[in-house]
């Protein structure tokens, strides 16, 4: 193509030449872009529904003892963990040894009674009838009865006194930690006083409270679970969901991790429950382009004859998951948007596609 200069004139006599080159007078053109895109999909829509909860220990008991008595012997200390039936606490047994035993000599007494009054039975049983008269026949077999009945009341009374002595001390009903102790050596105790506090560490559950609105749409939901302090979330399953007092407005949802945590009663804990909803278009977080006013938009690859070009669309988002984000307005199933390379793009843009 020839160039033709241009005269200039500049003022006394002057005269500037200018070569017009063609790349000055043609509009620039921006460069192709290569950018990787994905086709919008209608798919559920999650709402996250951030809850705060606490661990609980549905399996407590405060151990108290069923016999009066003075504490002779603590086995625990305060952050013990015990197994089951082992021992915790022991009341003086001096008198109820005594009892036991004394029920126990009862015992025996009746027992020996009882065998002579069965042995003079037997005897008259072998005598011929003309030989033993029938009145003395009847009152051995009712001194036998008597002696039968005084034998089971002396094996009640030594029960009892065996349960009395077993009674005074106390074991661990379940695995716990020992969290609690109101009790000391040297002092006396009635029944029913409350000695010690055992929790339950293996069974620890986590407790929220709910929004009644979301009790329809808990079907296939997913909850997940972060302790105080963690930034790691973690997997939990719903045991329970728990009607509360209807002013409330919520329900108990009880639930445990998937994995063991390291928890103790009271501990705070963060959740965040994950309900489906109705479908929509969904694009990745990496699509969306936040502008300074506030406004988000997506950049589209949409073809034009054989060559793709960029166009930015201003979309309304909604609620996010994961690394997904819902589109309440601004775009629609098959829409394809751009994930990457969408930094730097001009309206109109033509771009190559590295998924097509």
């Amino acid at each position: 193509m020839p160039r033709f200069p241009t005269l200039a004139r500049l003022g006394a006599g002057i005269v500037l030449i200018i070569t017009l080159m063609p790349s000055l007078v043609t509009t620039a053109t921006a460069q192709e872009s290569r950018v990787e895109t994905q086709v919008v999909e209608d798919t559920p829509r999650v709402e996250v529904l951030p809850l705060t909860g606490s661990v609980s220990a549905p399996q407590t008991s405060q151990l108290s003892s069923a016999e009066a008595g003075q504490v002779s012997e603590l086995a625990f200390e305060m952050g013990d963990t015990v197994t089951q039936g082992q021992p915790l606490l022991s009341l003086d047994t001096r008198d109820i040894t005594l009892e036991s035993q004394r029920a126990r000599a009862d015992l025996s007494q009746a027992e020996i009674e009882r065998d002579e009054a069965q042995r003079l039975v037997s005897d008259a049983n072998q005598l011929s009838a003309q030989n033993f008269a029938a009145s003395q026949r009847r009152q051995r077999e009712s001194s036998l009865a008597a002696a039968q009945a005084t034998l089971e009341a002396r094996q009640a009374d030594y029960s009892l006194a065996q349960l009395q002595l077993e009674r005074h001390q106390i074991r661990a009903p379940f695995d716990g930690m020992v969290t609690h102790r109101e009790s000391n050596v040297g002092e006396w105790i009635n029944p029913g006083d409350t000695l010690l506090t055992l929790v339950d560490l293996a069974s620890l559950r986590l407790d929220f409270s709910v929004p009644l609105s979301a009790h329809q749409r808990f079907a296939d939901s997913q909850l997940e679970v972060r302790l105080e302090g963690s930034e790691q979330w973690h997997p939990a399953r719903t045991l329970a969901r728990i009607p509360l007092n209807v002013s409330s407005r919520q329900f108990l949802l009880r639930a445990v991790p998937e994995k063991p945590l390291e928890m103790l009663p009271g501990m705070a804990v963060e959740g965040r429950l994950q309900l489906n909803g109705e479908s929509g278009p969904s694009v990745p977080r990496d699509a969306l382009i936040r502008r300074p006013d506030g406004s988000v938009s997506v950049w589209l690859a949409r073809q034009e004859e054989d060559t793709w070009r960029a166009f930015e669309q201003r979309v309304e988002i909604g609620s996010s998951h994961q690394d997904g984000v819902a589109i309440n307005e601004g775009l629609s199933a098959g829409d394809r948007v751009i994930v990457v390379g969408n930094e730097r793009l001009e309206e109109g843009q033509s771009v190559s596609l590295s998924d097509d």
